[in-house]
């Protein structure tokens, strides 16, 4: 289980002061609490997070983030399918997510734009999920990225370079877990950086420091004409 957010952290914790801080915050009224859990089944796994407010109710913008959050799964669930690959996918789920952003006040310009500048990596600074099944973070994929040209290496996302050209197929398992964070090691070089700035609204960011961030994960079967989500992940 991990309170990420209540640190700062977006993935996962560290009890050792050399890496992070260890995640000893006490939870207070008004925090956001992220489960990230990873269940075991007669030895298959499942890996599903889920984000709620610890007193019960959402604040306005701890709704607004979770509401976006959960707009960019169900805008990539609706698009996988057999065929699909992960890149196009993770290209889908940051332009979503860059696409509520927008609308939300908190950045400007169009989603191209937005895109280009790797803001989406200001907000989600990781992958978009990863097979499951005999392990929580299961084999699979293309581990081809060692012969790819300086083109295709310079192109590519990093978080997923295993997945990054791997289409996806009847049968296969995998989650999708996109998330949306504030954190101030990477927002306050963005606003400062004269690229990425400018397409910022410092004014509407703030309202949101201090929230931590949302992250919801999901577990999906890839199907003949499209995908199942097979998790059961409550949604607020």
């Amino acid at each position: 289980i991990y309170l990420s957010v209540l640190l700062g952290i977006v993935l996962s914790y560290s009890i050792t002061e050399d890496k992070a801080p260890p995640n000893d915050k006490q939870i207070q009224d008004g925090d956001l609490c992220l489960f990230d859990m990873g269940g075991e089944y007669h030895c298959y796994v499942t890996d599903i997070t889920t984000t709620f407010p610890a007193n019960g109710k959402f604040t306005e913008v701890q709704k607004t983030t979770y509401e976006m959050v959960l707009d960019t799964v169900h805008t990539v669930v609706n698009r996988m399918r057999p065929g699909f690959t992960w890149r196009e996918a993770r290209i889908v789920c940051y332009r979503a997510l860059l696409r509520n952003l927008v609308e939300q006040g908190l950045l400007v310009g169009s989603v191209d734009e937005l895109y280009d500048a790797k803001l989406h990596r200001i907000f989600m600074p990781h992958g978009i999920g990863h097979f499951i099944g005999g392990d929580v973070h299961d084999v699979g994929g293309n581990a081809s990225y060692w012969c790819w040209t300086d083109t295709e290496a310079k192109d590519i996302d990093w978080y997923d370079p295993d997945l990054e050209w791997c289409p996806l197929e009847k049968n296969m398992v995998l989650t999708i877990e996109p998330g949306c964070y504030y954190n101030d090691v990477l927002l306050d070089p963005a606003l400062a950086d004269p690229t990425q700035g400018k397409l910022m609204v410092k004014s509407e960011i703030d309202k949101y420091r201090g929230i931590g961030g949302v992250r919801i994960e999901e577990v999906f079967i890839v199907t003949p004409d499209g995908c199942e989500i097979i998790s059961d992940v409550p949604e607020l």
